[in-house]
């Protein structure tokens, strides 16, 4: 029987599951793909890592350095394997999977859930008109151009201002695609402020705020689509539609939660769409723990990356019977639209980091603690805030002790 098991193969699972292996805990490692990396081997942009190794790394160069760990340490690895069931045991839990070598089944004490998260699809969106070939997630335009060499098309439209969307549009106008427009219904960009300088500002890309596709156009191919204006509820403005002339549709809608596979019965957190997770990255099942962007989507593999070392050092506490006490619950309050983890409850002395996202964009705020009955128990002043910005602070373990419920609000200093 392993101590543990760590279902994903990213750069959080492997994250997770080297820090056990260094400790010299048996760990082993399911991925469904044919090679351990996750997502970030078609992400060949620079950024990733610059806390995590202190430089600015691609995204294939950050996975190499924990694969070339994972093999150092000789993790066992299952490749092509499909968690098909999890079975929760009283003394031990039971990993089903199958692959090519047929089913397999993997006992062991704990389980560690970092299987990432997934595009949001037109479906999702309600998109209209027809369904020709040539609408693609921006994910499959990155693994087609990055790893293939294969341009979707010549004349694009991106819907969506997210940080991938624009990190894509930068892939696409250096690969020389004759014509890209983006549209969002936001007033502006939703990513970082680093992706709109460097990859839309300084190529010129073209884009339109407060505009959506209200339908796609074509019958074997994309042949446009219809643009509307929307106000600031997303409402369509009577009179705006116009046509517009392309061959290819790139869906950047944003990431969720891959949460479909964890099938445990788990709490979920409908403000994350992820699971809730305790001060150690452990939900709601007893030694099962989930990491990474399955929990929330975080902006920086460095901060997922951190959950998975958080994570693994509560899975040593669990696999040592570390005590727990009576939960504190920790929910989002005013201009918060939602934080991790939402509990605290294991005896330890470390601070609690808690990741957190602003439902405001201000300039000199505090994030303020407080209690139930709303008393301030402290604060951690920052600069300035937005939306499209993970914060992150670490609350002192003492300003918790006896309470049952705290609340982090955004104020004014």
């Amino acid at each position: 029987m392993r101590d543990a098991t760590v279902i994903g193969g990213g750069p959080s699972g492997l994250a997770a599951a080297v820090w056990l292996a260094e400790k010299g805990y048996d760990v082993a490692v399911v991925e469904v793909m044919g090679e351990l990396g996750g997502m970030l081997t078609q992400c060949i942009h620079d950024g990733f890592g610059t806390r995590v190794f202190g430089e600015a790394l691609s995204g294939p160069e950050f996975s190499e350095r924990l694969v070339k760990k994972a093999r150092l340490l000789g993790l066992r690895t299952f490749l092509n394997t499909y968690v098909k069931e999890v079975r929760i045991g009283k003394e031990f839990k039971e990993v089903v999977a199958v692959s090519p070598a047929g089913v397999q089944r993997l006992q062991t004490r704990v389980i560690v859930y970092a299987i990432g998260c997934r595009e949001r699809n037109g479906f999702e969106i309600r998109l209209g008109g027809a369904r020709p070939a040539g609408v693609y997630t921006a994910g499959m335009v990155q693994r087609l151009v990055n790893l293939y060499g294969v341009l979707p098309g010549r004349r694009i439209v991106i819907m969506g201002g997210g940080d991938v969307g624009m990190i894509v549009a930068r892939h696409l106008h250096l690969e020389g695609v004759e014509s890209i427009l983006m549209v969002f219904p936001e007033a502006g960009f939703a990513g970082l402020p680093r992706n709109v300088q460097q990859c839309i500002l300084d190529f010129g890309i073209p884009f339109r705020p407060r505009t959506v596709v209200k339908k796609v156009i074509g019958k074997e191919r994309v042949e446009g689509v219809v643009l509307t204006r929307v106000d600031e509820k997303w409402n369509p403005v009577e009179g705006t539609e116009e046509f517009h002339a392309c061959d290819t549709v790139v869906l950047a809608l944003g990431l969720v939660p891959y949460t479909g596979e964890l099938k445990l019965g788990v709490r979920m957190d409908p403000a994350t769409r992820g699971p809730e997770v305790n001060e150690f990255f452990e939900t709601s099942v007893q030694g099962v723990f989930a990491v990474g962007n399955l929990v929330q989507v975080f902006d920086y593999v460095d901060d997922a990356f951190e959950t998975a070392c958080i994570a693994a050092r509560g899975v040593e506490k669990y696999l040592n019977s570390g005590l727990k006490t009576a939960p504190i619950r920790l929910s989002p309050g005013e201009n918060v639209r939602m934080l991790t983890p939402q509990r605290v409850e294991w005896v330890d002395d470390a601070d609690v980091p808690v990741f957190l996202r602003p439902a405001v964009e201000k300039a000199n705020v505090r994030i303020v603690v407080r209690n139930r009955e709303g008393r301030v128990l402290g604060g951690f002043f920052k600069r300035y805030v937005r939306p499209s910005t993970l914060e992150r602070i670490e609350v002192p373990r003492s300003m918790l002790s006896n309470l049952q419920e705290v609340s982090i609000d955004i104020a004014e200093d």
